[in-house]
Protein backbone atom coordinates (compact mmCIF):
# COMPACT_ATOMS: atom_id res chain seq x y z
CA UNK A 1 0.00 0.00 0.00
CA UNK A 2 1.70 3.31 -0.94
CA UNK A 3 1.58 6.43 1.43
CA UNK A 4 -0.03 9.72 0.12
CA UNK A 5 1.98 12.41 -0.44
CA UNK A 6 1.03 15.58 1.79
CA UNK A 7 1.82 18.72 0.65
CA UNK A 8 1.13 22.06 1.79
CA UNK A 9 -2.96 22.02 0.40
CA UNK A 10 -3.65 19.29 3.00
CA UNK A 11 -2.50 21.10 5.89
CA UNK A 12 -3.22 24.49 5.11
CA UNK A 13 -5.29 25.82 7.54
CA UNK A 14 -4.05 23.70 10.43
CA UNK A 15 -0.49 24.74 11.41
CA UNK A 16 1.00 25.94 14.01
CA UNK A 17 3.50 28.89 13.93
CA UNK A 18 6.59 26.89 14.30
CA UNK A 19 4.99 24.65 10.89
CA UNK A 20 4.87 27.97 8.97
CA UNK A 21 8.55 29.38 9.97
CA UNK A 22 10.22 25.81 9.17
CA UNK A 23 8.59 25.39 5.86
CA UNK A 24 9.64 29.25 4.61
CA UNK A 25 12.74 28.35 6.57
CA UNK A 26 13.23 25.11 4.41
CA UNK A 27 12.13 26.64 1.09
CA UNK A 28 14.21 29.85 1.31
CA UNK A 29 17.52 27.68 2.06
CA UNK A 30 16.68 25.43 -1.02
CA UNK A 31 16.09 28.11 -3.19
CA UNK A 32 19.20 30.73 -2.41
CA UNK A 33 21.64 27.19 -2.84
CA UNK A 34 19.70 25.89 -5.85
CA UNK A 35 18.40 29.11 -6.96
CA UNK A 36 15.04 30.24 -7.93
CA UNK A 37 11.67 28.59 -9.74
CA UNK A 38 9.47 29.10 -11.54
CA UNK A 39 6.31 26.72 -10.37
CA UNK A 40 6.32 27.35 -6.48
CA UNK A 41 2.72 25.69 -5.75
CA UNK A 42 0.95 24.27 -2.62
CA UNK A 43 1.17 21.64 -4.86
CA UNK A 44 5.11 22.14 -5.13
CA UNK A 45 6.07 21.61 -1.29
CA UNK A 46 6.13 18.48 0.21
CA UNK A 47 5.68 17.81 4.12
CA UNK A 48 8.72 15.26 4.77
CA UNK A 49 8.92 14.36 8.71
CA UNK A 50 9.77 17.42 10.68
CA UNK A 51 11.03 19.05 7.08
CA UNK A 52 9.29 20.84 3.99
CA UNK A 53 10.58 19.51 0.53
CA UNK A 54 10.29 21.51 -2.32
CA UNK A 55 9.84 19.40 -5.34
CA UNK A 56 10.44 21.13 -9.41
CA UNK A 57 8.14 20.25 -12.68
CA UNK A 58 5.13 21.43 -11.00
CA UNK A 59 2.40 23.50 -12.68
CA UNK A 60 2.31 27.67 -11.57
CA UNK A 61 -1.23 28.19 -9.45
CA UNK A 62 -2.27 32.30 -10.88
CA UNK A 63 -3.20 32.81 -7.40
CA UNK A 64 0.24 31.83 -5.85
CA UNK A 65 2.06 34.02 -8.68
CA UNK A 66 3.40 37.51 -7.70
CA UNK A 67 1.63 40.08 -8.83
CA UNK A 68 4.15 41.96 -11.71
CA UNK A 69 4.05 38.38 -13.71
CA UNK A 70 1.45 36.85 -16.45
CA UNK A 71 0.72 32.91 -16.42
CA UNK A 72 3.67 31.30 -17.54
CA UNK A 73 6.91 34.09 -17.39
CA UNK A 74 9.37 33.26 -15.57
CA UNK A 75 10.16 34.25 -12.49
CA UNK A 76 13.17 34.86 -10.33
CA UNK A 77 13.79 35.97 -6.81
CA UNK A 78 11.54 38.88 -5.95
CA UNK A 79 8.96 36.92 -7.61
CA UNK A 80 9.72 34.00 -5.09
CA UNK A 81 9.52 35.92 -2.32
CA UNK A 82 6.05 37.09 -2.96
CA UNK A 83 4.96 33.54 -3.55
CA UNK A 84 6.26 32.68 -0.02
CA UNK A 85 4.19 35.25 1.48
CA UNK A 86 1.37 34.27 -0.04
CA UNK A 87 1.81 30.59 0.64
CA UNK A 88 2.77 31.23 4.22
CA UNK A 89 -0.36 33.19 4.75
CA UNK A 90 -2.11 30.11 2.80
CA UNK A 91 -0.66 27.86 5.08
CA UNK A 92 -1.65 29.62 8.37
CA UNK A 93 -5.36 30.14 7.39
CA UNK A 94 -6.41 27.54 4.64
CA UNK A 95 -7.36 30.81 2.22
CA UNK A 96 -5.75 31.95 -0.87
CA UNK A 97 -4.55 36.20 -0.16
CA UNK A 98 -6.19 38.86 -1.38
CA UNK A 99 -9.84 37.17 -1.26
CA UNK A 100 -8.65 34.23 -3.13
CA UNK A 101 -7.32 36.09 -6.21
CA UNK A 102 -3.83 36.37 -5.23
CA UNK A 103 -1.52 38.55 -7.13
CA UNK A 104 -4.18 39.51 -9.87
CA UNK A 105 -5.62 41.53 -7.23
CA UNK A 106 -2.96 42.98 -5.79
CA UNK A 107 -2.03 44.41 -9.14
CA UNK A 108 -4.83 46.20 -10.00
CA UNK A 109 -5.29 47.60 -6.44
CA UNK A 110 -1.54 48.47 -5.42
CA UNK A 111 -2.46 50.13 -2.78
CA UNK A 112 -4.43 47.29 -1.26
CA UNK A 113 -4.18 46.45 2.37
CA UNK A 114 -1.57 43.94 3.41
CA UNK A 115 -3.10 40.74 5.14
CA UNK A 116 -2.38 40.85 9.18
CA UNK A 117 -1.93 37.42 10.74
CA UNK A 118 -4.31 35.60 13.38
CA UNK A 119 -4.21 36.08 16.50
CA UNK A 120 -0.86 33.87 17.94
CA UNK A 121 0.64 34.37 14.68
CA UNK A 122 1.67 38.42 14.84
CA UNK A 123 6.15 38.00 14.32
CA UNK A 124 5.19 36.43 11.06
CA UNK A 125 2.86 39.59 9.84
CA UNK A 126 5.74 41.65 9.10
CA UNK A 127 7.48 39.30 7.66
CA UNK A 128 4.65 38.82 5.18
CA UNK A 129 4.26 42.45 4.50
CA UNK A 130 7.94 42.81 3.12
CA UNK A 131 7.56 39.61 1.31
CA UNK A 132 4.02 40.72 -0.12
CA UNK A 133 5.05 44.57 -1.12
CA UNK A 134 3.55 44.86 -4.93
CA UNK A 135 6.67 46.19 -6.20
CA UNK A 136 9.46 43.81 -6.66
CA UNK A 137 12.42 46.38 -6.09
CA UNK A 138 11.03 47.37 -2.90
CA UNK A 139 10.68 43.85 -1.59
CA UNK A 140 12.98 42.03 0.82
CA UNK A 141 15.38 39.55 -1.04
CA UNK A 142 15.88 35.89 -0.56
CA UNK A 143 18.89 36.38 0.87
CA UNK A 144 17.31 38.68 3.62
CA UNK A 145 14.33 36.31 4.24
CA UNK A 146 16.36 33.38 4.40
CA UNK A 147 17.98 35.04 7.47
CA UNK A 148 15.03 36.64 8.87
CA UNK A 149 12.74 33.45 8.79
CA UNK A 150 15.59 31.30 10.30
CA UNK A 151 15.35 33.65 13.36
CA UNK A 152 11.85 33.39 13.55
CA UNK A 153 12.38 30.09 13.76
CA UNK A 154 14.71 29.77 15.80
CA UNK A 155 13.01 32.37 18.35
CA UNK A 156 9.32 30.27 17.94
CA UNK A 157 11.60 27.03 19.05
CA UNK A 158 12.72 28.71 22.19
CA UNK A 159 9.16 30.05 23.57
CA UNK A 160 7.84 28.23 26.20
CA UNK A 161 4.24 26.02 25.25
CA UNK A 162 1.98 25.70 28.10
CA UNK A 163 1.41 22.62 29.15
CA UNK A 164 -1.36 21.07 30.83
CA UNK A 165 -1.11 18.04 33.22
CA UNK A 166 -3.70 15.71 33.06
CA UNK A 167 -3.94 15.31 36.89
CA UNK A 168 -3.94 18.98 37.67
CA UNK A 169 -7.65 19.63 35.64
CA UNK A 170 -10.41 18.96 38.51
CA UNK A 171 -13.70 19.96 37.42
CA UNK A 172 -15.88 20.95 40.41
CA UNK A 173 -18.98 21.57 39.76
CA UNK A 174 -19.87 20.34 35.81
CA UNK A 175 -22.50 22.82 35.09
CA UNK A 176 -21.21 25.61 37.59
CA UNK A 177 -24.90 26.16 38.12
CA UNK A 178 -23.55 27.63 41.70
CA UNK A 179 -21.69 30.68 40.24
CA UNK A 180 -24.58 31.96 38.26
CA UNK A 181 -24.66 35.88 39.28
CA UNK A 182 -28.42 36.02 39.82
CA UNK A 183 -31.59 34.11 39.81
CA UNK A 184 -32.90 32.72 36.81
CA UNK A 185 -36.48 33.58 36.65
CA UNK A 186 -39.55 32.48 34.40
CA UNK A 187 -40.61 34.81 31.86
Amino acid sequence: MECKRITLRDIAGFCPEEAVWKMMADVTLFLVKDNPQDNISPEAIIVDGNKFILEVGHVAEIEFLAPELEFNQISGPPQNVWTLGALAYYLVTGHIIFGGHGGIYQKKHASVALPIMPKGFHALTSVLHKCLCPYPEERISLEELSNLVQKGLTTCEKQERMRIAKNNIEIKNKYHGDRWPEKMIEI
